[in-house]
């Protein structure tokens, strides 16, 4: 039986290595053809992005590494962690603002967001971990960010102490989309403490997001100390350690 499992998953990797040189193939093609056919044809820095993006994934079942002269050794799997890191701070920023009107029920607005945590606690506990779960929790985060800006009085700093994964994460989502640098301390303490990596990711994003509405000198040196000794204790290239040096990184040697 686990003869046949590597059996599968070396043919699963064959097929995917396949797969990777048939799409390199046909973009080089394809970038050949455009230059015959329009040779004074500019491509700005934009496409050029969006080819990475398009290709990088594609490289990574090809090689591991490439060397690259006067740059280095860049490994692709660090570059696919970058792009991803992106995509899903961009999908959250996406949402934007509450609702411009006044009239908001704050009872179903609260119900809505205890809702969606809910979802969020359901799928942690009935999806398998990996990168389909964490892109539907990521989802319901998303969708956090906009539920919880139409509670007029959603007590954040409260919520950072619950029991609760869904409401923990309800209030990384709020101090996210409205920073209160009223509640840095609290915050951080939260976040270096939270059990769940996911949270904790995202409670970090909220941490930076404070951060950057304070001068640098409002900012408590015993936050900073927590951070660095937070920091101190995940592991290499993990991308809540890349946020905690974001965040270190405008304070210089403070």
């Amino acid at each position: 039986m686990a003869g046949g499992d590597r059996q599968r998953g070396g043919t699963t990797r064959w097929l995917r290595r396949r797969a990777g040189a048939v799409v390199l193939t046909c973009v080089g093609t394809g970038l050949a053809v455009v230059h015959v056919l329009a040779p004074d044809l500019r491509i700005d820095g934009v496409t050029v992005m969006l080819l990475v993006v398009a290709v990088v994934p594609w490289l990574g079942e090809l090689f591991r590494s490439i060397e690259v002269p006067g740059i280095g050794r860049i490994e692709f799997r660090d570059i696919e962690r970058r792009i991803e890191a992106v995509q899903r701070t961009a999908n959250a920023a996406l949402v934007g603002d509450g609702p411009d009107d006044g009239a908001v029920d704050d009872t179903a607005a609260m119900g809505a967001v205890r809702e969606l945590a809910a979802e969020y606690v359901n799928v942690r506990l009935r999806q398998r971990s990996g990168p389909a779960r964490n892109h539907r929790m990521d989802q319901v985060f998303t969708r956090m960010v906009r539920a919880t800006q139409r509670v007029r009085d959603f007590d954040a700093g409260a919520w950072l102490g619950s029991d609760d994964a869904g409401m923990r994460l309800a209030a990384y989502a709020r101090l996210y989309a409205v920073p209160e640098p009223e509640l840095l301390d609290t915050l951080v303490d939260a976040v270096t403490g939270e059990p769940l990596p996911f949270s904790q990711y995202w409670g970090l994003q909220a941490v930076g997001r404070c951060v950057d509405d304070m001068a640098a000198e409002q900012v408590p040196l015993g936050v900073l100390r927590r951070l660095e000794e937070f920091r101190s204790g995940l592991f290499r290239a993990n991308d809540r350690k890349e946020i905690v040096d974001r965040v270190l990184a405008g304070f210089g040697g403070r």
